[in-house]
């Protein structure tokens, strides 16, 4: 399985959202590739420092990462892909139409989750179709309070609370991924 997590320059939030999603599928032994890039990256910069220092002090190693720019290959291939805002959502589909009910936003993707359950005895595949079911035909049932706001340009204090929030939900999508 791989999960594409998606944000504007590939530095900060889904660098950690990446990193955080391996480290807990290969402590729970789960045969999953996480992987990130940003709508507007320049390929090959590193994660920011502070972004490399929050998950350092949670035991997660961000310091090789290389930021990579979105392409229809890589949306393509991915089984499941997180978006941090609505914006990276739209440029995600305006990629790749087909995606659209692959792509879902951070929070939006733990609460239908939640709503539905574990992936279970079930595939990945109609998993994933039954939580874009649960948004009834839209385009998003995304709410603001769905999006991860950027850190970037920020002080250390925000990027430990978007470090908090990615930790919470890639725990959740590990165990409900894991069950």
């Amino acid at each position: 399985m791989e999960v594409l997590f998606v944000c504007t320059g590939n530095v900060c939030r889904s660098a950690m959202g990446q990193a955080l999603l391996a480290h807990k599928a290969n402590d729970a032994g789960l045969d999953l590739s996480a992987v990130s890039a940003g709508t507007e990256a320049a390929t090959g910069d590193p994660a920011t420092d502070l972004a490399v220092d929050v998950l350092q002090q949670r035991g997660v190693d961000l310091q090789g990462h290389s930021s990579c720019s979105l392409t229809t290959e890589m949306v393509g291939s991915a089984d499941l892909i997180v978006a941090m805002t609505r914006r990276h959502e739209a440029t995600i589909v305006a990629l790749d139409q087909d995606a659209r009910p692959r792509t879902f936003l951070a929070g939006e993707l733990i609460r239908l989750a939640g709503a539905r359950g574990p992936v279970g005895e079930s595939s990945v595949k109609l998993w994933v179709a039954s939580l874009h079911e649960a948004r009834g035909g839209h385009m998003t049932t995304g709410r603001l309070a769905d999006e991860i706001p950027d850190p970037w340009g920020e002080p250390i204090d925000v990027y430990r609370q978007t470090a908090d929030r990615l930790d919470g939900l890639t725990s959740a999508l590990a165990r409900l991924l894991a069950s």
